[in-house]
């Protein structure tokens, strides 16, 4: 990050004379880049027995500062799909042409240094993006869980099948659908360690609408145990199905240290429970806490056992 991204980043900025805010730079430049090469790619690419080559953790480097202000145009900005659509195929009008978005386009063609997108990833892209903008419903509070769920799994399941198109793999039929399967569960992760940061944008989650913290947990093991069941039904030596499973079982662990932290929150409040009132503290589950880090170790084991 530090030695490719970052210098490429700097540079169209300065060229551009946008300079980013520092959570901007955070998120372009580090956070999300690095979320996508660890969690998301390379867990994926476990199942295959190796990791990132060089070549490709460019292309995703260059691609994830894109989608990353590609996100702030849809939940800071209210974007509408089409101009999102003109923006991939470079027709947007000028007057619309906005820094972030003028930067957007120099990171493209960074990209095509480095690779030439397959008509693959540009059909994954586009679908990815339709239900980045579908997500937008969950800023309703008439949403219902069942849509919630819904919106989460497509949206992050196809984001996660666009990551795989980046790389170099002939992805089998049995693979897209753990890929697929393996970005609703992060979703659901998120939404559960991301509590007040989503109250606080006005965010409807699993967490502001299942009727209990217990059906919430419920939710997330059925869904991580389908996971587990579309990992080993991938063609693929059976120690290659282990190790994939334990090694996203370390990320999903985080969901159920902040499920126990949730259930702690809930049962100080009258039912049914009103998700506005708790404080941060109560919302924030905090893994500077050694209590934490070691339940994460611990529910880590145990669901790395799950099937």
């Amino acid at each position: 990050m530090k030695s490719f991204l970052k210098p490429i980043v700097d540079r169209h900025c300065a060229a551009l004379n946008y300079p980013l805010s520092k959570k901007e730079k955070k998120k372009v430049d580090f956070y999300y880049p690095l979320f996508n090469h660890i969690v998301n790619c390379e867990n994926y690419l476990c199942i295959k027995g190796r990791r990132l080559t060089l070549q490709e953790s460019q292309r995703l480097a260059i691609i994830s500062a894109m989608a990353t202000l590609y996100d702030d145009l849809i939940d800071e900005e209210d974007w509408e799909k089409e101009q999102y659509f003109q923006i991939l195929d470079r027709t947007l009008p000028l007057a619309q042409q906005t820094p972030k978005v003028q930067l957007i386009f120099a990171l493209d063609d960074e990209l095509l240094h480095y690779w030439k997108p397959t008509q693959q990833y540009k059909d994954a892209l586009k679908l990815a993006i339709e239900w980045q903008v579908v997500s937008a419903r969950q800023l309703h509070h008439d949403i219902s869980l069942q849509e919630i769920l819904h919106i989460s799994e497509e949206k992050c399941g196809n984001s996660s099948l666009l990551w795989a198109s980046i790389m170099d793999e002939d992805w089998q039929p049995e693979d897209k659908q753990f890929i697929y399967q393996s970005g609703f569960v992060g979703q659901i992760v998120n939404d559960l360690f991301d509590a007040f940061k989503d109250r606080e944008d006005g965010v409807y989650t699993i967490v502001r609408k299942a009727s209990s913290i217990a059906t919430a947990k419920e939710i997330f093991i059925k869904e991580c145990s389908r996971l587990h069941q579309n990992v080993l039904a991938c063609k693929v030596a059976p120690s290659k199905k282990t190790r994939t499973i334990r090694r996203m079982a370390c990320i999903h662990a985080f969901a159920l240290v902040s499920l126990e932290h949730l259930q702690h929150t809930e049962n100080k409040y009258p039912k049914p429970m009103d998700w506005s009132k708790p404080l941060r503290s109560e919302l924030v589950t905090d893994l500077a806490f050694w209590s934490n880090k070691f339940k994460l170790l611990k529910y880590a084991c145990e669901l790395a056992e799950l099937r």
